[in-house]
Formats: structure tokens, C-alpha cells, sequence
């Protein structure tokens, strides 16, 4: 019989990295993620696809991308988006200003809604191009486009409409749970939390977003200032979401693991 608490486990940021690729499709092989989102602008974009394509019982979703927040390593946009890019033609590393952040963001550029709009599009039709069964449209740092501008949601919703897929641009609805606070990054502390927010659920559908990855030399040269422990937050991240506890807990408690799909 379905559960009364359903709760959809999300993996962000497949297509970064070769770390994030093989993170995604642990925690949704092993784990309880059933949905991945994938970022289309990124390096390893191919290589994910080769993953999920493989199973294609795992949701996908297109992570409309406009940022490249990382020192070390940076991609761009698909489309000759010159507003939306720094003097090497990389995506910016912010979408707003932050606080403590210097860098610049795209709040401070002379930046476009027509190229926001075509960029998007790329990223959907590649992605619907190269992907199985995707299902939905997410976005990366996503709060922070609608307060950017509301009207990127109408492009976004005008897009989704036209490629025949589910709009979690901004959240859908779902109430979101933390799941586990950012301290300490070690598993055990996170598989307790998440136990301990579980079973206090009302009954309702809910989502949890994170970005688990494997340990690699790649995640260790990841992140930026006020950002450095990349490795250790996305390593427990994809620990926590694995643990045999944390999924007999689940069972216990009875929460019915859900994807986009479900919806």
C-alpha cells in the first residue's frame, strides 16, 4: 500500500565532474536518491550519459545551469551568450551578490533575458537529446533566478511546455527537508539527523536535495573561499544517502521513496 510520507531523494550536479557522475549513480543505485539532475554545460556531461543511459529506471532531469562557481575548473554556455560571461567567455560564478563573496555575479552584469532564454533552450534539447527518459527541468542555485528577474520562471515554464516536461524550476511545491545541517560533515552525524527529521514527518510528500560524489583527486582541487571542504561534505553526502541504517529507517518508518515520475 502507498505510504502516507513520500519523499523524493534528489541528486544534483551529475555532468560536473567524473566524482558527481559516479556519486549520482551510487546514491540512486545503492542508495535512496531516485531522481538525478544534470548539468549540460559541463565537461563530463558524455560520460553521464553513458551512466544513465544504462538505467533507465533512474529519473532524469535537465539542471538549467548559468553559473560556474568553482577556482579550479569552469564551463560555458552553449550559445554565444556573451552577457552572461566573464572576459574568458566562462559563465559567472554567482547569479546574486553574496555576503563575504567579492566575486562578481550576474546581478552586476548588463546580462539578457533573450540569451537567458536561448541558453536554456540549448541546455533542454541537448539534454533531452543525449538523455533517456528525461522527465522534469530543475535549475542550479535556484532560488536565486527567480530573484534575478520573475520573468526567467515564464521562460522556463514556456520551455517546459514546449519540450513536454515536468517545471521544478523553483521548487514545485514540495516542502523541502534539511535532512542534515551543513556541521558536521561526517556520516554518522548526518544518518542520525535524517532519522531523527524522518520520523517526525506529517504525513505529505516532501523533497530533499544534496550532491553526493565519490572521493577523487578531481573533488579534492573542488571549491572556492568560504567553500573549501568540497570533498568532505559531498563524500559523507553520498555516504549518508547509501547507509544500509538511514534505509531500514526509511522502511521502518514507512516513507515511500519517490522520483519526478511519481509526481
Amino acid at each position: 500500500m502507498p505510504s502516507d510520507i513520500r519523499l523524493l531523494v534528489r541528486a544534483d550536479d551529475a555532468g560536473s565532474s567524473l566524482s558527481s557522475n559516479f556519486g549520482c549513480l551510487e546514491a540512486c543505485v545503492e542508495g535512496i536518491a531516485r531522481s538525478v539532475e544534470v548539468m549540460m554545460p559541463c565537461s563530463w556531461v558524455t560520460h553521464a550519459a553513458s551512466l544513465f543511459n544504462a538505467r533507465p529506471e533512474i529519473d532524469v532531469g535537465i539542471h538549467l545551469t548559468l553559473t560556474s562557481e568553482w577556482d579550479s575548473v569552469k564551463w560555458r554556455p552553449l550559445t554565444p551568450a556573451k552577457s552572461l560571461t566573464d572576459k574568458h567567455g566562462n559563465f559567472l560564478p554567482l547569479v546574486l551578490p553574496r555576503e563575504y563573496d567579492s566575486r562578481r555575479c550576474l546581478a552586476d552584469a548588463d546580462w539578457s533575458l533573450d540569451e537567458i532564454a536561448s541558453e536554456f533552450e540549448a541546455q533542454v534539447s541537448l539534454g533531452v537529446a543525449m538523455f533517456r527518459g528525461v522527465s522534469h527541468v530543475s535549475s542550479h542555485m535556484l532560488k536565486h533566478f527567480k530573484d534575478l528577474d520573475p520573468k526567467i520562471g515564464e521562460v522556463i515554464a514556456d520551455i517546459c511546455d514546449d519540450f513536454g516536461l515536468a517545471d521544478d524550476a523553483f521548487g514545485n511545491g514540495l516542502p523541502r527537508i534539511e535532512g542534515y545541517p551543513k556541521y558536521p560533515r561526517d556520516a554518522e552525524s548526518r544518518i542520525a539527523a535524517f532519522k531523527q527529521q524522518v520520523s517526525v514527518l506529517s504525513p505529505g510528500t516532501y523533497i530533499f536535495i544534496d550532491h553526493p560524489a565519490i572521493e577523487t583527486a578531481e573533488l579534492a582541487a573542488t571549491g572556492h573561499e568560504g567553500y573549501q571542504d568540497v570533498a568532505a561534505d559531498r563524500i559523507s553526502c553520498l555516504q549518508t544517502l547509501t547507509s544500509d541504517a538511514l534505509k531500514q529507517h526509511l522502511d521502518d518508518v514507512g516513507v515511500d521513496l519517490i522520483s519526478y515520475r511519481d509526481l
